[in-house]
């Protein structure tokens, strides 16, 4: 029902193990039920790291998402990076 624009930086980023990394995600639609977030590791099904449907943060362990619906928005943020989060990492609007 509609078009939806989702728009995220494509540019490869480098971070030393154990510090933060993140990423923004935009979109542009006339509805919206939820954001969401994946982790694609090269050879393995992607996981689903975040489901958000409103404004505000949500915690998981090192990973904490920040959806703002109002600028309509979110940021992915990895604490303490380590060598297994290297990884392809994509937002998707339901």
């Amino acid at each position: 029902t509609g078009q939806i624009l989702v728009t995220q930086e494509d540019e490869p980023v480098t971070v030393k193990r154990g510090e933060p990394f993140h990423t923004t995600c935009k979109y542009q639609t006339t509805y919206f039920n939820a954001l969401l977030w994946y982790q694609l590791r090269k050879g393995q099904a992607p996981q689903l790291l975040s489901y958000q449907a409103g404004t505000g943060s949500k915690h998981s362990g090192r990973i904490t998402t920040h959806l703002n619906t109002t600028g309509k928005s979110s940021v992915l943020e990895v604490q303490a990076v380590e060598v297994s989060d290297s990884a392809l990492y994509l937002c998707a609007v339901q």
